[in-house]
């Protein structure tokens, strides 16, 4: 079973590999960045990944941490980038997605939080997508990755409606991968 450890026949402790969980703001037209940023200002949107975040590993993209104010508080950073003598103070960088998922260790669950080439990759490795989807369509140069929604179940939907702080609906969704 995902994120528990377990003992094998000769007694050796083997920790099960994370649920992967995709984090994403996805606009109507499947775009979530442009110019390294949120296309958006949502703060319903922001404590709702908050909430989703806290206190689990978050894994991104060097592109996205940089995208980043700092650390975020009570969450572990892990940072993938492909330039070996990259650093980000207070986070872990590795090489790849596996890389990630092994200094993670025996976490229940990791959240992949961006940018589109780490949703790409991960996508198909993911067992939960928590998305939110904003009902907006806007110019942007990073998109989530398409994705067959007959390969998932909705466990959860949040309607948001656009209010004086957001200026867009949205939808909160839970989503689990279909055994």
């Amino acid at each position: 079973m995902a994120g528990v450890d377990a003992v094998d026949s000769i007694g050796a402790r083997e920790t099960a590999v994370p649920i992967l969980a995709l984090v994403a703001a996805v606009a109507e037209n499947g775009v979530i960045g442009r110019d390294n940023a949120l296309p958006w200002r949502l703060p319903a949107d922001l404590a709702h990944f908050k909430r989703l975040t806290l206190d689990k590993p978050i894994v991104m993209g060097r592109r996205t941490w940089e995208s980043l104010p700092g650390l975020l508080p009570r969450r572990r950073h892990i940072v993938l980038s492909r330039n070996p003598d990259f650093r980000a103070d207070g986070c872990t960088v590795v090489a790849s997605l596996d890389a990630a998922v092994a200094v993670a260790g025996g976490v229940p669950e990791l959240m992949i939080v961006g940018g589109a080439a780490l949703y790409t990759e991960a996508l198909p490795r993911a067992s939960r997508l928590y998305l939110t989807l904003v009902h907006v369509r806007v110019d942007g140069d990073a998109l989530f990755p398409h994705w067959d929604p007959t390969q998932w179940h909705e466990v959860t939907r949040i309607e948001h409606a656009a209010d004086a702080r957001n200026a867009f609906a949205m939808t909160f969704l839970e989503l689990r991968r279909r055994l």
